[in-house]
């Protein structure tokens, strides 16, 4: 009788051995499953489609290392430091000189990918009968316009236009261009931070070849200020196994969040609580912009562009993005005008994405084309005409 139960103990302690060693072995295979889906993920779809939310260490080329290190420009990062502050053509007025109107920013400002004549600064010359000089300049952020701006002291305009593209606010707490892209690997700049209630410049902290390697290869140390570091809250992630991890870290990111819900990704960064202050630092930006302008004895006014997916989300569902900026702008009494409004008034979804340049990969995002810089252009003449403005 002992026998038998000694015989029975022992079988079901080999029985629960058996179902444990079955339990964990078909967790291992799930887990493995998964880690195999995560992969897939990643490598075949997320990187092809969302190459700027992954990090790479950048592939650097000493000879082109060199030639940046000799050619940047130390306060503003790009263009060229020997370039001088000069406009893009303007076929309607060719000769630098009696500019009625300039424009700072990025490239939708400077009208990325068309021709000169197509650029909305020169069709805009053409109604007015004055040149209006540009000087975007493409992948800068307000703080970049701004210091461009401050550095052009022989802009005579009347009237200085500060062009805010939305995605504007996330470079505007950026030190390195290459977290935000992953394409551009000399790409410093500055940015301002709050030293208490005012805002002071940090500078580009990297001159000489060591500390650039250094940077790359040690960003926390080197870039303090920086919101996009490397596998960080905001920043990009590196791909590499566990991919469990890597798409847990994707979901933490509110940039990726937002671009799954079909929200602009930039969406998170206008909130006023937002921790990386892109807000109010862009705010502060435009009221020293303001702040100069007028103390240079000229006119001001910030205009803000809409995008495909915050154009849809004011058009079809009356929710604006922009308009914390908005509201900030008009409280701190800085002239502003927020496209989104006469877009909205002239055309409708699918006809935004119409007036933009197309691409081959991703529906409705890009720069405008001729059409779109040309509805740019008469939204902009009709404000202008309409507050009373004259050559």
């Amino acid at each position: 009788m002992k026998d038998a139960i000694v015989e029975d103990v022992e079988a079901n302690q080999q029985s629960g051995k058996a179902r444990g060693v079955f339990f964990l072995a078909t967790f291992m295979v799930g887990l493995a499953l998964m880690e195999l889906v995560a992969f897939c993920a990643v490598e075949f779809v997320l990187l092809p489609r969302a190459p700027a939310f992954f990090f790479h260490q950048p592939r650097i080329i000493e000879s082109e290392l060199q030639h940046y290190l000799e050619v940047h420009d130390p306060l503003v990062g790009w263009p060229a430091l020997a370039e001088k502050v000069i406009s893009r053509p303007i076929p309607a007025f060719p000769e630098e000189g009696g500019e009625c109107i300039s424009l700072y920013g990025d490239s939708f400002t400077f009208g990325d990918e068309v021709e000169d004549a197509e650029a909305w600064s020169n069709v805009l010359s053409t109604q007015l009968g004055c040149r209006v000089a540009n000087y975007g300049v493409g992948g800068y952020g307000t703080d970049q316009a701004f210091l461009r701006y401050s550095k052009n002291g022989k802009d005579r305009s009347r009237l200085v236009i500060l062009g805010i593209f939305p995605e504007n606010l996330i470079r505007n707490v950026n030190q390195y261009r290459y977290f935000l892209d992953g394409v551009t690997v000399f790409s410093l700049k500055p940015r301002f931070i709050f030293d208490g209630d005012r805002l002071k410049l940090v500078n580009i902290p990297i001159q000489t070849a060591e500390e650039f390697h250094f940077a790359t290869n040690h960003p926390v140390s080197a870039f303090p200020y920086e919101v996009f570091l490397p596998d960080s809250w905001n920043g990009p992630v590196t791909p590499s196994f566990p991919y469990l991890g890597v798409i847990t870290r994707l979901l933490m990111s509110e940039r990726f969040r937002d671009g799954l819900r079909g929200h602009p990704s930039w969406e998170s960064f206008f909130r006023e609580d937002h921790p990386s202050h892109a807000l109010r630092i862009t705010v502060a930006i435009a009221h020293q912009f303001s702040d100069l302008c007028r103390s240079r004895g000229q006119e001001c006014l910030v205009i803000i562009y809409p995008t495909g997916r915050s154009f849809k989300q004011f058009k079809e569902y009356d929710h604006l993005a922009t308009r914390p900026l908005g509201e900030e702008l008009e409280r701190h009494a800085i002239p502003y005008l927020d496209l989104h409004y006469a877009f909205r008034k002239r055309i409708g979804t699918e006809e935004f994405c119409g007036l933009l340049v197309e691409s081959p990969s991703v529906r409705c995002m890009g720069h405008f084309n001729a059409g779109g810089n040309r509805l740019v252009a008469d939204i902009l003449y009709q404000h202008l005409v309409l507050h009373g403005f004259r050559h």
